[in-house]
């Protein structure tokens, strides 16, 4: 579930009159964020997550593939330009809908499934 909280007061200014809220939401208990460096014509295999879910977010595309937990996924780079992915991983169990929420909240276009680059 995303929590959505706000910063204390004591942390935030206005930088031009009036007053302030910063709105924090926080997909709880992720456990782990990757930077995966993917060389062209090159595959991290068909492979599952049996107790996290893992999101590749490719950012120069703004798209997240999303894998819960209990199914398989890959990336694929069949392109001649490195790729630079982001992954996240938790093991909180998450619906599919859950984890789209905050990725698309970041901007994403959000899918269920392996990346795959021709």
């Amino acid at each position: 579930m995303i929590k959505t909280t706000y910063l204390s007061e004591d942390n935030i200014t206005r930088t031009k009159g009036g007053n302030a809220t910063v709105e924090k939401r926080t997909l709880e208990e992720a456990a782990e964020i990757t930077l995966l460096n993917v060389p062209p014509w090159t595959a991290v295999k068909m492979h599952g997550h049996d107790k996290q879910w893992e999101v590749y977010a490719w950012g120069d595309c703004r798209k997240a593939y999303v894998c819960l937990i209990d199914e398989e996924h890959e990336l694929v780079n069949n392109s001649d330009t490195e790729l630079n992915i982001m992954a996240v991983k938790g093991r909180t169990n998450y619906s599919y809908d859950e984890i789209a929420e905050m990725f698309f909240l970041w901007g994403y276009s959000v899918y269920h499934g392996s990346l795959i680059v021709k």
